[in-house]
């Protein structure tokens, strides 16, 4: 299950949840060796890549990755699969191109990094 904005997206064939820690500017290593300083927060990078697509499905995914900001909403891992919405943005989308043939996908394995606002 994937929505962008509410959207149900197509289904993908690998989604990864990152979680990245967020210092303070005051993070470093002390003369001890020791690591000091404060977590600011936790953000989510959602890593996504989908099977074969056909030119509409990406035209459905692109609408909303070319957006500055939208809701990505996802069975998260790290809190017992439970449906989560997050603000994001889009990394760099990839539409590797697999043909232009009548019957066969248009793209296979296109793939986006979205990371929380």
């Amino acid at each position: 299950m994937l929505k962008f904005d509410g959207e149900t997206m197509p289904e993908p064939q690998k989604l990864e949840v990152n979680k990245e820690k967020i210092w303070s500017k005051n993070t470093g290593r002390v003369d001890s060796g020791d690591m000091e300083g404060d977590l600011v927060a936790i953000k989510v990078t959602i890593k996504i890549q989908w099977p074969s697509l056909s030119a509409a499905e990406t035209t459905k995914i692109d609408k909303h990755l070319s957006k500055a900001f939208f809701q990505c909403t996802y069975l998260d891992p790290a809190n017992n699969n439970k449906e989560t919405t997050k603000k994001v943005y889009a990394g760099a989308p990839t539409y590797p191109v697999y043909s232009y043939a009548q019957g066969l996908p248009d793209y296979v394995g296109t793939g986006v990094d979205l990371i929380q606002k």
